[in-house]
C-alpha cells in the first residue's frame, strides 16, 4: 500500500492554518470576525501572512536593483551633491520614447468617447451593455480615472509590473481604481505571468495614519480598543516591509510633537500605521472545515501584531486586482518592461555624452608645463587683472613655458549617441515621426513619413490590444461586476449630444436617461480593441462625408437620414451645439427669408437648365426651335 494511503485521518490537524470551525457562522454572514479572534488564533494568521509576503519577497525582491535604475533613468536623475559637470549629464532621450509609447497606449486605451466599450453577449443584454457603458464612462470621470489608468500605463512601461485594486467606495457608489507601488504588492510567485486566476494570495502593504484608517469604517475594532488606536512606533521585521522602512523616514510624521503649548494644547501626531491587506483563498480544511470547498477571505493587519479585518471576500470568488505588464510572456514570472530592453542603451548613450564632456573639460583646462627658473610661476598660479606673467632676467618672453594640447578624440561620439538613440526608437517603435519631431535622417515625402508612422503605430497597436484584452478587460469585468451588485438603487446618466444610440434614444428626457437597477443587469462584457490609431473613426469628419457620399451615389438617400448624417459631420468638426443654428418651428411659421427664397429659385433656375448637347439634339429633330424664330425675328 502506497504511503500516503497510510496516513491517519488524524493527521489532518497538521494541514490547519487557523481553527475557525467556532466562527464559521459569523464568518458566512460576511461579518467581521477580527474581534472574536482569541490571541492563538491571532497570531497564526499573523505568521500565515508572514509567511506569504516572505514567500514572494524572496522572487519580487530581485527586480527592485533594476527598478531603481529605471526610475533615475526615467526621471533624468542626477545626484543632489553632485558637483562635477559629467555627474549632471543623463541622456534623456529615453524618458521621451517612454512618453511617447505611454502617450500612444493611453490614446488607443482610454481615448473613446464612451472610455470603455461592452457589448451584450445575447439580445436581452444589448440595452444593458448600453447601460453600463455610459455609467461607467460617468463614473470614471468622477473618480478621475484617466489619472489612474495613466498610471496603471506608465507602471507597465517602467516597471513590467503594474498592480492595482479595484475596489467598491459605498459612500460614493463609485468604482475607485488603486494604483499601488510594485515594491508594496506581492503576488504568489508559483504562478507564471498572466495566470492570475491561479494565485492563492495577494498582499498589499501601506501606511497609513490612524485618523484615516478609522475614517474609512473598515476597521470598527480600532475603534473599539484605545490601545490600538494609540499605537508605538515599532521597528518593521518582516522582510516585505524593507521598502517601508527605507522611505517611511521621509513620510511619518515625528511622533509626540507638542504644538500650541502657550494657548494650554498639547497635541501629539502619531507615525503612520503599517498595513497587511492579505486577500488570499483557503481550503475548507485549512480552517477546520472540511466539508467547505474553498474560503475566500481578506485578512489586514496593523503594525505586524493586530488582526483588525478578517471576513469572507466581499467580491466573491476573485480577488479585486488588476495586474498589467507591457511585453505579455507566460513564460515569465514577471514582465518585461520596456526600460529592460532601453537600460543597456541609455547607459551606454550617457558613458558616451560623459566622456564628451571630460574631454571638453581638459581641452578647456590645458595642462601647462612651466621652467621655474625661466618663469614666475605665482604670477600663473594667480593671475593679476592684466595677465602679465613676469620672466625671469634673461629670458624672451614666451620661453620657458609649454601649453599641452589635448586632442579631440570623442569628436565621433555624437555620431555613436546618434545611433544609440536610433537603436533604442527601433526596439521601442517610437520613431521621430510618432514623437512629432522632424525627422533627422534626410528628407521623406508626406506619403513616406505617413506610412513609416502607420507601420509604427502597428507595432505600438500589438501591445495596446493585448493588454486590452489581458489588462483592460479583467478590470473592466470587474467594473462592471461591482455596477451591477452594488449600485442598488437607479438613476440618470447625461448623454452627449453625439450619442447615437438608438437603444436608450426612446427613454431620454432633457438629455438624460434614467434608469433603474434591474435594467444594468445582463450578460455584458468589455470589446477588446484594435489598438491602432485612429481609434475612433466616428469623431472623423471624413468618415460623414464619405458615407454620404456612398449614399447618393448608390441612390439610397431615401433609405437613409441625410440631415442625421450631415449633423453628425458637423459635430465630428468640433461644432457640439447645433441646435441654436437650426430653424425652429416658430420661424418655419413665419415663411422663408429673403436668402433663403433665393436660394430656392436659384436652384429652381439651375434645375430647369438643359445640357448643350441636348438642346442641339432636340434641335435636329425639330421638337424645339430658336426663341427669336418663335417671335417672328429671324435668325
Amino acid at each position: 500500500m502506497a504511503r500516503y494511503k497510510e496516513e491517519r485521518a488524524g493527521r489532518l490537524d497538521d494541514d490547519v492554518v487557523v481553527d475557525l470551525s467556532e466562527l464559521i457562522e459569523p464568518l458566512t454572514d460576511y461579518r467581521d470576525i477580527s474581534d472574536m479572534l482569541t490571541d492563538e488564533q491571532e497570531r497564526k494568521l499573523l505568521d500565515y501572512v508572514r509567511a506569504m509576503t516572505k514567500m514572494s519577497y524572496a522572487r519580487i525582491s530581485r527586480r527592485y536593483d533594476h527598478w531603481k535604475d529605471a526610475d533615475r533613468a526615467h526621471d533624468v536623475w542626477v545626484p543632489a551633491d553632485a558637483t562635477k559637470f559629467r555627474e549632471k549629464v543623463v541622456i534623456a532621450d529615453t524618458r521621451a520614447i517612454a512618453d511617447t509609447v505611454l502617450t500612444y497606449l493611453m490614446s488607443a486605451l482610454g481615448g473613446r468617447n464612451p472610455m470603455f466599450q461592452l457589448e451584450g453577449m445575447n439580445r436581452k443584454s444589448r440595452k444593458s451593455a448600453a447601460i453600463l457603458e455610459r455609467l461607467l464612462h460617468q463614473h470614471m470621470r468622477r473618480s478621475a480615472g484617466e489619472a489612474r489608468l495613466a498610471q496603471l500605463l506608465l507602471d507597465s512601461v517602467r516597471y513590467g509590473f503594474a498592480p492595482a485594486k479595484v475596489v467598491w467606495d459605498p459612500k460614493t457608489n463609485t468604482n475607485q481604481v488603486v494604483n499601488f507601488d510594485p515594491r508594496r504588492v506581492f503576488p504568489d510567485p508559483r504562478v507564471t505571468w498572466g495566470d492570475w486566476d491561479r494565485m492563492q494570495f495577494v498582499v498589499f502593504v501601506d501606511h497609513v495614519s490612524t485618523n484615516a484608517l478609522i475614517g474609512s469604517g473598515m476597521y470598527p475594532k480600532i475603534r473599539k480598543y484605545p490601545g490600538l488606536r494609540r499605537g508605538v512606533a515599532k521597528s518593521s521585521s518582516w522582510d516585505a516591509h524593507m521598502v517601508i522602512r527605507e522611505e517611511g523616514r521621509g513620510l511619518n510624521i515625528s511622533p509626540d510633537l507638542e504644538v500650541g503649548t502657550d494657548s494650554g494644547f498639547n497635541f501629539s501626531l502619531d507615525d503612520a500605521r503599517l498595513i497587511d491587506e492579505a486577500w488570499v483563498r483557503l481550503n475548507g480544511y485549512e480552517i477546520g472545515v472540511p466539508s467547505i470547498d474553498q474560503v475566500w477571505m481578506v485578512i489586514t493587519i496593523m503594525d505586524e501584531e493586530a488582526v483588525i479585518r478578517c471576513q469572507l471576500n466581499p467580491y466573491g470568488r476573485q480577488f479585486p486586482v488588476v495586474v498589467g505588464g507591457l511585453f505579455h510572456d507566460v513564460h515569465k514570472t514577471y514582465s518585461q518592461s520596456l526600460y529592460d530592453l532601453l537600460l543597456p542603451l541609455h547607459e551606454v548613450s550617457t558613458w558616451l555624452l560623459r566622456s564628451r564632456i571630460d574631454n571638453v573639460q581638459a581641452a578647456l583646462n590645458n595642462l601647462v608645463f612651466v621652467d621655474p627658473t625661466q618663469v614666475s610661476v605665482p604670477d600663473l598660479i594667480d593671475r593679476n587683472p592684466w595677465g602679465v606673467v613676469r620672466t625671469l632676467p634673461g629670458t624672451k618672453p614666451g620661453e620657458g613655458v609649454f601649453i599641452a594640447q589635448v586632442p579631440d578624440v570623442t569628436k565621433g561620439h555624437w555620431d555613436d549617441i546618434a545611433a544609440m538613440s536610433e537603436l533604442k526608437q527601433r526596439v521601442s517603435a517610437a520613431s521621430d515621426a510618432q514623437q512629432g519631431v522632424p525627422t533627422a535622417s534626410g528628407i521623406r515625402s508626406a506619403t513616406e513619413i505617413a506610412r513609416l508612422t502607420q507601420l509604427g503605430s502597428q507595432r505600438l497597436g500589438v501591445l495596446a490590444r493585448i493588454m486590452s484584452a489581458t489588462t483592460i478587460r479583467p478590470m473592466v469585468r470587474m467594473m462592471v461586476g461591482n455596477l451591477q451588485d452594488s449600485l442598488l438603487e437607479g438613476g440618470a446618466i447625461r448623454l452627449d449630444p453625439s450619442d447615437t444610440s438608438t437603444r436608450l434614444e426612446a427613454n431620454t428626457n432633457d438629455g438624460y436617461f434614467d434608469y433603474k437597477q434591474a435594467e444594468l443587469q445582463g450578460d455584458v462584457d468589455y470589446l477588446v480593441i484594435d489598438g491602432t490609431l485612429p481609434i475612433e473613426p466616428t469623431r472623423n469628419a471624413e468618415t460623414w462625408l464619405s458615407m454620404l457620399q456612398v449614399i447618393n451615389q448608390t441612390g439610397l438617400q431615401m433609405e437613409y437620414k441625410g440631415g442625421k448624417i450631415v449633423e453628425e459631420a458637423i459635430r465630428a468638426m468640433g461644432v457640439s451645439d447645433l441646435d441654436r443654428f437650426k430653424i425652429t418651428e416658430r420661424e418655419a411659421e413665419q415663411g422663408m427669408s429673403p436668402s433663403q427664397e433665393m436660394a430656392v429659385m436659384e436652384k429652381m433656375r439651375g434645375a430647369s437648365v438643359q445640357p448643350q448637347e441636348k438642346i442641339q439634339a432636340e434641335a435636329a429633330k425639330g421638337n424645339i426651335i430658336p426663341m427669336r424664330q418663335a417671335m417672328g425675328l429671324g435668325e
